[in-house]
């Protein structure tokens, strides 16, 4: 079974990011900006619906993808936005259109995924929410087999679902999706994908919890803004170096069952 080193590919992910950190910074700059606008809109107009919050947040998730495929792109294949012609136009126009349809593919997953989780979210908040316990008074005394049955279902998925969350990856390199779910399957490999994910995003998480208790001390407005900020920062380097890694695992995978196709 092909495999990869954890601790190389989490490393791999943040010294990449950190060395490409002004092209990285160049690419994020608008995504950035929209997601802030799109969450503040969000969190004034979305209420208690994830999927309205989701819905708000679609132009952001679209540049996001956006600059996600790009980076899987940089990362596997070298190629920089923007496309620089070489000034033959026959070669230029069928690389650009390559790259086009893998960027163009990836933005459309990566949006997609983010909607099904934010209507899965709903779904789930709507059918177990009157069984959570938040309290004793909300919390309903007995939970019926059904939403038992339902909840150890959904684990079970959610596990078996980890690899479609990244299935922006091979869209963005124009790779057959086949063979990619064919190449993740088995439970340990799943299990050690789950773990990079945990080594990619921990300390993101870490500093949110850090300097989010620092902003909730402030005044609410300036904290709130604050916070807002934080946290779009935060979200955007997380997914980046998340994506990073998993493109260096999903590289390790592959090249050991015979290699990326460069040309794509």
């Amino acid at each position: 079974m092909a495999n990869f080193d954890l601790i190389k590919t989490a490393g791999s992910a943040y010294r990449k990011i950190w060395d490409s950190r002004d092209y990285i910074l160049r690419l994020a700059a608008v995504p950035v900006a929209l997601k802030l606008l799109c969450f503040a809109l969000a969190s004034a107009y979305a209420g208690e619906s994830y999927i309205l919050f989701i819905l708000i947040l679609v132009p952001a998730l679209v540049a996001e993808g956006w600059m996600l495929a790009h980076i899987v792109r940089f990362i596997v294949l070298g190629q920089t936005w923007p496309f620089r012609p070489t000034g033959d136009i026959t070669a230029d126009r069928g690389a650009l259109s390559i790259r086009a349809r893998g960027v163009l593919s990836g933005m459309i997953v990566f949006v997609l995924i983010n909607m099904a989780i934010g209507f899965l979210s709903e779904s789930v908040n709507k059918i177990m929410g009157p069984y959570i316990a938040v309290d004793s008074a909300t919390a309903s005394a007995e939970i019926p087999p059904e939403i038992a049955f339902l909840s150890i279902f959904l684990l079970v998925f959610m596990f078996w679902a980890f690899r479609l969350l990244w299935l922006h990856i091979p869209f963005s390199l124009n790779m057959e999706i086949k063979s990619y779910l064919v190449s993740l399957r088995g439970a340990s490999l799943t299990f050690r994908l789950i773990a990079l994910w945990i080594l990619c995003f921990l300390p993101f998480l870490i500093v949110l919890q850090i300097f989010g208790s620092f902003f909730a001390a402030l005044p609410d407005e300036i904290g709130r803004f604050a916070g807002m900020i934080l946290s779009t920062l935060v979200d955007t380097l997380k997914s980046i170096v998340t994506t990073a890694g998993m493109t260096y695992a999903f590289w390790a995978i592959f090249s050991a069952r015979g290699g990326m196709d460069r040309r794509v």
